[in-house]
């Protein structure tokens, strides 16, 4: 996919990528290849759109053993479900059709049929688009190479032969200055690299949540290595580590360091949780949701607390702390709606920045 100008000249990224982007050119190749397709659940249940903005949740049992062909309540679910299936690889390749300025180029090898015709699988790409270009696209096929009649020749190659020496290569033309960049841009520190800060910043969190020793600053700085070695599995680059490593330990020495954060991880609380997953009605929609830390204090409060990793520098910290609050309040408005559903005790929601020693409470 070939950018605008003042960015790299040619963009290899998956469709789900190219959301909201446009380029002057765009070529999608293999078309013929199938998409993920669901495993057979052991079982079946889909959410429907109700009456007055309401959900229905439609279940099926699961087959009984030995039949394989879907019956009653669990076939007309799974064709539902096949016919979502459909549509979203239809939403899908609307996406990157409509990537394309100026030039859209669409690949496919599909292979021949009974009869020598050609039919896409119906899970691909292409056979999202066969009923408007099969006419075409069976044209400029061709027909079909003639097939082999008799045995395959086998040729032994003489014990001295050699490969004939091979032509000097081409000379690769660089990329004009225009599409290089004097120095690392940020958008991969404020994007990826921070993700994987905040993963490896939670679970390090919830570690010394549940009950591990913790660390001290000396101890948490002998373990400079290991953590450059997460963040790698996690795809920081060499360009970065050493960056995301220091921010990683900050974030953890100066939650040890804060009353409140050890508050916050102390694993004496009754009822103490790390990583504490929930499923619930909330909002009139079912919920899945993963609360960072949930407790009950001495006073008979339970708490759910979200961490977050957001730095800030300068001026006005109580304004983007603010902020923060409001960006995320319908998040923990959630959390505090299916706590509520653990016991009889009042709920009250919080965050906490590791990096800042800051407790917002809602």
């Amino acid at each position: 996919m070939r950018a605008a100008s003042g960015a790299h000249a040619v963009q290899v990224m998956t469709i789900h990528r190219a959301k909201g982007l446009e380029f002057e050119h765009v070529f999608v190749p293999a078309l013929d290849r199938l998409t993920r397709l669901a495993e057979r659940p052991l079982l079946r249940w889909i959410d429907l759109p109700g009456e007055a903005g309401t959900n229905e949740l439609l279940i099926a049992p699961a087959t009984p053993v030995g039949p394989k062909e879907e019956r009653g309540l669990e076939a007309y679910i799974a064709e539902l479900l096949r016919r979502r299936e459909s549509e979203e690889r239809k939403r899908l390749l609307y996406v990157a059709l409509t990537r394309a300025r100026t030039t859209l180029w669409l690949s496919g090898a599909p292979g021949a049929g009974a009869g020598d015709s050609i039919r896409p699988a119906r899970h691909s790409l292409l056979g999202a688009l066969w009923p408007a270009l099969s006419e075409r696209f069976v044209i400029e096929a061709g027909e079909p190479p003639p097939e082999r009649v008799g045995p395959r020749r086998v040729t032994r190659l003489r014990a001295a032969w050699e490969p004939p020496a091979l032509p000097p290569g081409l000379a690769l033309r660089h990329l004009p200055a225009a599409h290089l960049r004097s120095e690392p841009p940020e958008f991969s520190w404020v994007g990826e690299t921070q993700r994987h800060v905040g993963t490896l910043v939670h679970a390090w969190l919830a570690r010394l949540a549940a009950g591990e020793p913790w660390p001290s600053a000396a101890r948490l700085e002998g373990e400079r290595a290991a953590v450059g070695a997460q963040l790698r599995r996690l795809g920081v680059s060499a360009r970065d580590e050493a960056r995301a490593v220091d921010t990683v330990l900050r974030a953890l020495t100066q939650t040890l360091e804060d009353e409140r954060g050890r508050w916050i991880l102390d694993p004496g609380h009754r009822e103490s949780h790390a990583e504490l997953a929930l499923t619930g009605v909330s909002g009139g929609r079912l919920r899945e949701v993963i609360i960072d830390r949930a407790f009950i204090d001495a006073a008979g409060t339970r708490w759910v607390i979200d961490f977050k990793t957001s730095r800030h520098e300068g001026a006005g910290r109580e304004a983007f702390l603010d902020e923060e609050v409001t960006r995320y309040r319908a998040q923990l408005d959630t959390y505090v709606e299916l706590a509520r559903a653990l016991g009889p005790q009042p709920v009250r929601a919080a965050l906490y920045f590791p990096l800042l020693q800051a407790f917002r409470e809602l």
